[in-house]
């Protein structure tokens, strides 16, 4: 997941352990990630009880078209996701960005960096709504950077992997 705050952009990755807690990593701008382990349990008024690190937060989130509203034990913090459809177009010349379309988890990834791929070719599995959706290639070319990995939860709009043209 990607947000926009305060002119910086921040890299949200999630990813369910079997215990039913995640992996959290959260990074600024291109500065590499902060790993976090969070838990969550919902409460009443729509919120969130959080154990992150070990350390309670209550949270509470809303959102409205690409704005997303959260509320962190009372500090307030407007989030922009920014706009996709850009990268959706380069994507469908063979290089660019390939995008999730709905929320879901990665069920597994089938390439790797710096492979090849045909036009049609599944490069990953990912479950929403209780359906499998195969992330195909738009046309030839390669796997510039896989940014998620198997087991991640992503938004949509979220960046999943860059392609480049074909070696």
């Amino acid at each position: 997941m990607i947000f926009e705050h305060g002119g910086d952009t921040y890299t949200v990755s999630l990813q369910r352990q079997p215990d039913g807690s995640y992996s959290a990593t959260i990074g600024r701008g291109d500065l590499p990630g902060r790993p976090y382990t969070l838990q969550a349990q919902p409460i009443q008024n729509g919120g969130w009880l959080l154990m992150l690190d070990g350390q309670r937060v209550v949270a509470y989130t809303a959102a409205q078209g690409d704005m997303r509203y959260v509320s962190i034990n009372g500090q307030a913090y407007t989030l922009t996701v920014p706009d996709q459809r850009q990268s959706r177009r380069k994507a469908a010349g063979g290089s660019g960005d390939l995008t999730a379309q709905m929320p879901g988890q990665v069920l597994d990834v089938l390439v790797g960096e710096g492979d090849a791929v045909e036009r049609g070719q599944t490069l990953m599995i990912l479950e929403a709504m209780k359906m499998e959706i195969r992330v195909t290639a738009p046309g030839d070319g390669s796997v510039k950077r896989l940014l998620v990995s198997k087991g991640d939860v992503v938004e949509r709009g979220q960046v999943l992997l860059e392609l480049g043209a074909k070696p």
